[in-house]
């Protein structure tokens, strides 16, 4: 479902690629076509991905990509895909998005009202207030508020409700330091989908995905100034407090409910049905069912719920 790769308007190869870059070799096919840019997990065919992990060979191996930017001491032959060594992979990564796909690092920001290029249910309530981006889609009985910007590549399902001044699809704080002292943004090509009966408070911010969508399941509830990051997974039922923050990657599974005020740190794993304290900041990973609380986060015995279940 998340295995995001963006189409080039004009395809490439291997080789073109690899004359881009300076200081660059290559290992492999040279005439291997590249159509798409996309994440090492894409399942797309013909994509152009990069790896800059420890242990760089063995997460290529079993991957779909047909060519791979990684660092030189990885570039080896391999006969599923062509390699190509660099010393700075992901400031060559960057490079590749800003010839290949020009302008597409941050979204343009929408105009007041709906954009022509948006599939908008009749039955939605859009205000006039709003901003809708191109290649929107917002669902039947969808409620958005006055002040709210929905960027392109957005997906809100049916019943919705997006709170004043609500952004959604903006991106993330993602930057690269090069060698050179240069501090370079990464590129946020992915978006965000949005699934049914979802809420999203006031002044929330639902970053869109780098290289994979933001996803926001069934039935979540958001509360006013969430942050949620890029690359984001909150699956069905889950409840964000007003206030919490979730940085990227991080990943709130089926009914979890994390407390006013928390923070889950970066691809960090918050189980099904798990309760975080408002104010905890949870750096490590937590089983379904935990409860915790405190900074840094810690398991308790037992805690008062909250959230959807009301309060004796």
């Amino acid at each position: 479902m998340n295995a995001f790769a963006r189409e080039l308007s004009q395809p490439t190869s291997a080789r073109e690629v690899r004359e881009r870059l300076a200081d660059a070799s290559l290992v492999g096919n040279p005439d291997r076509p590249i159509r798409a840019i996309g994440a090492l997990s894409s399942q797309a065919a013909d994509v152009l991905a990069f790896c800059d992990a420890p242990a760089t060979r063995e997460r290529i191996a079993g991957s779909h990509p047909s060519v791979v930017v990684v660092p030189k001491s990885s570039a080896a032959p391999d006969s599923e895909r062509t390699l190509i060594g660099v010393d700075d992979v992901r400031a060559a990564f960057i490079d590749l998005v800003d010839a290949l796909l020009p302008g597409s690092a941050r979204p343009l920001d929408p105009a007041p009202g709906i954009d022509p290029r948006a599939n908008v249910d009749a039955s939605a309530a859009v205000s006039p207030l709003a901003c809708i981006g191109a290649n929107v889609q917002i669902g039947a009985r969808t409620r958005i508020a006055p002040g709210a910007i929905v960027y392109d590549d957005t997906w809100i399902g049916a019943d919705c409700v997006v709170g004043a001044n609500a952004v959604i699809g903006w991106v993330g704080l993602a930057y690269h330091d090069r060698a050179d002292g240069r501090r370079s943004f990464f590129p946020h090509l992915a978006g965000v989908r949005i699934a049914d009966r979802v809420d999203v408070g006031a002044q929330a911010c639902v970053c869109r995905g780098m290289l994979s969508h933001t996803l926001i399941g069934d039935d979540v509830k958001i509360g006013s100034l969430v942050y949620v990051s890029h690359g984001v997974v909150v699956a069905p039922r889950a409840w964000l407090s007003a206030g919490t923050a979730i940085a990227g990657h991080a990943t709130i599974d089926a009914s979890a409910l994390l407390g006013i005020g928390a923070v889950v740190v970066d691809k960090v794993a918050i189980g099904a049905n798990a309760i975080v304290a408002g104010g905890a900041v949870v750096t490590r990973s937590a089983d379904a069912g935990a409860r915790l609380q405190g900074v840094p986060a810690q398991p308790v015995a037992a805690m008062r719920r909250f959230g959807p279940t009301p309060r004796d």
